[in-house]
């Protein structure tokens, strides 16, 4: 790959982003689940069960689109 300064790598994100909008909800995904990760590293679980619920909740809307009309089922249940 050749070298980019930053403001061709914001341009390249820009437009993969245009083509596949998806793109950044699966890198928020990924993004929550490795917060997550770090949080459960440093004891603190209820942080990770949430980002991990997020992630997750994410993911499937983006999967069944129909999804998004349906209510979101609180963390409890």
């Amino acid at each position: 790959m050749p070298m980019m300064n930053s403001e061709a790598r914001k341009r390249a994100a820009a437009r993969e982003l245009l083509t596949d909008p998806r793109a950044e909800a699966r890198r928020l995904a990924d993004e929550w689940d490795r917060e997550a990760d770090h949080e459960e590293a440093c004891g603190n679980g209820f942080a990770a069960v949430i980002l991990h619920a997020h992630a997750r909740d994410l993911r499937a809307a983006l999967e069944d689109p129909d999804r998004g009309d349906q209510p979101v089922q609180p963390l409890s249940a």
